[in-house]
């Protein structure tokens, strides 16, 4: 330990200030070590450092040396510093006390050196606690009115640092100075008010954190979680202060490794487990009402704020407790002191046994600690490892002893996951958003969840008739769900219960959506022939978000609220609102653009087609016949007329040695695929604006069921045909446009789908099939023959009200 010598520190101020040399043999920092050090009576110094950029400036270690052995102008700068009077000060209150050494951390560390600086913050708590007397310096206060403070009253920065609670708990004897040095009183007498602005309990400051850790009485030993509470509103310059600051509090020693992060405090969490039974470190956030995390030890000390009254309980009473909250005698007779008293650390996480009480997925687990009552954690299962989940209610329940193996590592999940919400044809059915759970986490459109912030719901009412549903969003270990329900009764809509509904809903689905796929879900409204549908859906081209889109379709209520994939939904940036591609299978030749827009579905058309015709679904082998153009409706309906969104295809021919205007298509046609390649072409399509999104809702009842025409490609009369893939080379033969073969048309390519909007829900899959025996049941009763109805038409609300 590196200590100044209070009478030189003095002499060379005083030296220095009158002109006098000072001798070459002058030493003003001097080591000791073992017995020597322990016969030194020396003060302490806490402190909080100085801001550079607020013109503070402390003298370090390296400062010292240049003190005596630079040059006048050099000595001159250092003595300016702020820093340097902290040192005289420090030096001449010693002096005033009758000691002959102090210790500051700014000189007195050699922070070059890491291991000095390793032995230093390892031995930190040991040197304060054996200081004759320690010296709280409060650089920000005049006075003692923070003594008495009310609640708007500022408390000294000193008192939200880091590293100062240490320097408060460990020291036997501490003297408070304001800014001036004018002393303001001692720790023995200033209890209550420290206690009210520490947290720290009363009896530690009295009598100190060894004698406290050592009562026979639970509610007077601190916890580990509670120790960790002490810490949890502090701030530290180096984020793995955090944990460095808090060793000697826990008796705990390691190595530093600044560079860390976050980690550092793990490391000291499996230190302690390493050393302690003490089961309150996993207590952290016991009172949190959201979330999850997929490690079972905290990523910072604030975790542990609610930890103030939390106890640690010694196994013996721990055993009493459980047999008062109706554990059976069986089940105790297991609970050997052994499996009570250690938990270990494993490569694969945190062995350890608990009291268990398992409800479906999940697990809530009962730890040797108390905050007046037990506190209870639960576990969500999750394949082969599990996950700790929030704000469950504790549920009475038969208890076993189980053991469970904690993750300890933070799992590589999205940190955040974003609901883009597409809501914005509720209008036109008179829906508007009602209420938002939590507050304000809607914005811009759309809901961002983490592991913090994992559910929320949305509530739509249409007032005329009191119509109400909610979309209940949630996020948990990189799934996600989506769906709605009707609005509850009474206490039901409460946040806890629509929160457990949603990951309920989560955890027990057998779907979850992957890239380029969407699922379908819709509830009834009772005495409507409307229900509300969402739709799920997760891209390729978004990997952190997904695009959640909520319409009022029309139902008869015989149907299934149960969410189903739904392959045959595609939505681009070309297309107006999402669109369903029927037609797969229906009409021959059916091609997929791909590369240049985004893979919607296209079919060749012998017929020449506009943009924006429409018509209904042509059965197997037929020609899709357009009965109208949506432009028609448009004035009528107080819009603009649509302009069309012509776009240039060009892509460069992969192999090739220079570009083309070249339109490449993978042809799927009787079981073979093809590549047909097209010259010259442009595409026109529908514009992809609310405009057409909402002429297309307007016209749901009108044109339900129908077909409609979103893009046209038009290209010159040349093309080629080629069984290759795309990614094979293309020929240079494909440069001589004679090689050309000629197509029968130059318009041979349509995207003909059905507009979300003008689909209807679909029903209940059995009640289908019934419903078709029963008119099949009835043409043979009636001489009917060959009744030309389909399951496909059947489903299809125009053929059941003879549309």
């Amino acid at each position: 330990m590196r200590l100044i010598d209070v009478v030189t520190m003095i002499n060379v101020e005083t030296s220095t200030r009158e002109g006098m040399k000072i001798p070459c043999t002058t030493k003003i920092l001097k080591e000791f070590y073992g017995p020597n050090l322990a016969k030194k009576e020396y003060a302490i110094l806490s402190h909080c450092w100085g801001m550079e950029e607020e013109g503070e400036e402390e003298v370090l270690f390296e400062d010292m040396k240049q003190l005596l052995i630079g040059g006048d102008e050099e000595s001159k700068e250092i003595r300016r510093r702020t820093g340097y009077k902290k040192i005289i000060d420090t030096c001449s209150q010693a002096q005033k006390d009758g000691l002959k050494w102090v210790w500051i951390d700014t000189c007195c560390i050699n922070k070059e050196s890491s291991a000095e600086l390793s032995e230093a913050i390892n031995s930190m708590y040991k040197w304060y606690a054996n200081a004759k007397l320690c010296y709280v310096y409060l650089h920000d206060t005049v006075g003692d009115s923070w003594t008495n403070r009310r609640e708007s009253m500022a408390i000294p920065k000193w008192f939200s640092r880091g590293w100062t609670l240490q320097e408060l708990i460990a020291p036997k004897v501490v003297h408070f100075f304001d800014r001036t040095w004018e002393w303001i009183g001692k720790k023995a007498d200033l209890v209550s008010p420290l206690s009210k602005i520490t947290q720290i309990p009363e009896n530690v400051l009295k009598e100190g954190l060894q004698k406290a850790l050592s009562s026979v009485y639970d509610s007077e030993r601190p916890s580990v979680a509670q120790i960790f509470s002490w810490a949890a509103d502090r701030t530290v310059t180096r984020e793995e202060d955090r944990a460095y600051s808090l060793l000697g509090l826990l008796g705990v020693h390691m190595p530093m490794l600044y560079g860390e992060g976050k980690n550092a405090f793990r490391r000291l969490q499996l230190e302690i487990i390493r050393t302690s039974n003490d089961q309150s470190i996993f207590a952290w956030d016991w009172k949190r009402e959201f979330g999850w995390s997929s490690s079972f030890l905290a990523d910072d000390p604030s975790r542990f704020r609610d930890c103030k009254w939390v106890t640690a309980m010694k196994p013996e009473r721990f055993t009493e407790y459980l047999k008062a909250n109706g554990m059976p005698d069986g089940e105790l007779r297991k609970s050997t002191q052994k499996r009570l008293r250690t938990f270990t650390v494993t490569n694969d996480g945190i062995q350890i046994w608990l009291p268990t009480a398992t409800f479906g997925p999940y697990s809530q687990v009962t730890l040797a600690c108390e905050a007046f009552i037990l506190i209870t954690i639960h576990l969500l299962f999750r394949g082969s490892t599990c996950c700790r989940f929030f704000g469950l209610p504790v549920y009475p329940g038969k208890m076993e002893f189980q053991q469970h193996l904690l993750p300890y590592k933070e799992t590589e999940y999205l940190s955040t996951f974003t609901f883009k919400l597409q809501d914005q044809t509720l209008s036109h059915d008179s829906f508007a958003k009602d209420r938002v759970l939590p507050n304000g986490i809607v914005k811009d459109g759309s809901v961002t969840l983490s592991s913090d912030n994992d559910f929320a719901a949305i509530a739509y009412v249409r007032r005329k008739d009191n119509t109400r549903f909610l979309v209940l969003l949630s996020y948990c270990g990189g799934q996600h769900s989506a769906f709605s329900i009707l609005f509850p009764e009474g206490n039901e809509w409460r946040l806890e219960s629509l929160r457990s509904q949603a990951f309920e809903r989560l955890f027990n689905s057998n779907h979850d959506p992957g890239d380029d796929e969407h699922l379908t879900q819709h509830i009834h409204f009772p005495e409507s022939i409307q229900g509300a549908r969402v739709i799920h859906s997760v891209s390729s081209d978004s990997p952190v978000g997904c695009t959640v889109t909520i319409d009022i379709a029309r139902c008869f209520g015989c149907c299934t609220h149960e969410q189903r994939p739904t392959s045959e939904l595609v939505e681009t940036p070309r297309v107006p609102g999402l669109m369903w591609n029927c037609l797969c299978g229906k009409l021959p030749q059916t091609s997929y653009l791909t590369k240049n827009y985004a893979a919607i579905p296209f079919s060749l058309i012998e017929s020449e087609l506009k943009l924006g015709d429409y018509g209904r679904v042509p059965q197997c082998g037929d020609k899709f016949k357009p009965e109208g153009n949506i432009i028609e409706f448009a004035t009528g309906l107080g819009l603009d007329l649509i302009e069309p969104h012509i776009r240039r295809i060009y892509r460069s021919a992969p192999g090739s040695v220079k570009s083309m205007d070249l339109l490449v298509l993978q042809q799927r046609s009787e079981g073979n695929c093809h590549i047909l390649d097209l010259r010259d072409g442009t595409a026109c399509s529908l514009p992809a604006n609310q405009q057409v999104v909402f002429l297309l809702k307007a016209l749901s009842f009108r044109l339900s069921g129908r077909l409609l025409v979103t893009t046209v490609i038009r290209c010159s009369d040349r093309h080629h045909l080629r069984p290759r893939l795309i990614s094979t080379p293309i020929p240079n033969s494909h440069l001589d446009v004679q090689a050309w073969q000629t197509l029968e048309t130059s318009t041979p390519l349509c995207s003909v789908m059905m507009p979300l909007s003008w689909c209807h829900i679909d029903l209940d899959g059995e009640f289908t099939v019934n419903l078709l025996k029963i008119i099949d049941n009835f043409s043979v009763l009636v001489g009917w023959v060959g009744l030309p109805l389909t399951l496909c038409q059947i489903t299809s609300l125009e053929y059941l009200i003879g549309g």
